[in-house]
């Protein structure tokens, strides 16, 4: 009993006394955004579109260029957080505004980057590829998916009006 409660502590001490990371950019609900290459990466395109080799040139391409655009903006945000957290300990409104307004710019620029990778990418695509692409899309922009209604096999009713 009293060598695992010390395994956890000593494990808990080893997570925690890690330095993080700079943090990824969070999106409108506090999820972390996608970065060009995570959860649309190339190797998962290729596979669930079945692309071609110029497809799959045209993405890399695309993926290549927006990280090269990204470069650095994280670290901008991180920065910017850590002068946020400074200017609310100082209680200095003046700041809190100027800073929140340039990690919004940063936000804005990097959901820009974001959706024309999309948007290059989804060109490369033939009608039933961009079909595919678009439920992909969907989830990896947050959108929700349209409802079909309340399940009659767990007995729901719909709403009476």
């Amino acid at each position: 009993m009293m060598r695992s409660v010390f395994l956890s502590l000593c494990l808990a001490g080893v997570i925690f006394g890690q330095q993080p990371g700079a943090p990824r950019p969070r999106g409108r609900f506090g999820h972390a955004q996608p970065l060009p290459g995570g959860p649309m990466s190339e190797r998962r395109l290729a596979n669930q579109l079945n692309l071609d080799a110029v497809q799959q040139n045209k993405v890399h391409t695309a993926i290549e260029e927006a990280r090269v655009a990204q470069q650095g903006m994280d670290q901008k945000v991180f920065d910017l957080r850590a002068q946020l957290t400074a200017a609310i300990k100082a209680g200095n409104e003046g700041n809190i505004d100027r800073i929140s307004q340039d990690i919004g710019s940063l936000h804005q620029q990097q959901t820009a980057i974001h959706a024309k990778t999309l948007a290059k990418i989804y060109g490369a695509l033939n009608a039933d590829q961009q079909a595919r692409f678009e439920r992909m899309m969907g989830r990896d922009l947050g959108v929700p998916r349209a409802r079909r209604g309340p399940n009659p096999a767990f007995g729901a009713q719909p709403r009476q009006q």
